[in-house]
């Protein structure tokens, strides 16, 4: 079984990464392109999505000063964020484990 850790990254384009030795050999590195893996279009597209609005949260400009997301926003990403986990595990299937390490459930 692959084991994969999801999280986001602040302008790493990734939100997977190996966390077993299996997934390690497999893929040949920490961080995991999703194009890499057996899913979707459709779902390679909401991924790269919900990674290209993760990175709209962060103040760029100055990084220590808060985000500007309204408390709204923080509620309709982590609900995007934690439906790409679920679709995710479904076109994954029983030979990955998808551990959320997001910090997006119950937001």
């Amino acid at each position: 079984m692959y084991r994969l850790r999801y999280f986001f990254d602040f302008g790493s384009g990734i939100c997977l990464w190996s966390a077993n030795d299996a997934a390690y050999e497999h893929f040949g590195n920490y961080p995991i392109d999703s194009f890499k893996l057996p899913i979707s279009q459709t779902l390679e597209k909401r991924i790269n999505f919900v990674l290209s609005w993760h990175n709209t949260f962060l103040n760029w400009d100055n990084a220590p000063q808060p985000s500007r997301w309204s408390d709204r926003e923080v509620v309709q990403f982590s609900a995007a964020a934690q439906e790409v986990l679920h679709l995710l595990r479904e076109e994954l299937g029983s030979d990955f484990e998808v551990v959320d390490e997001s910090g997006t459930a119950n937001s």
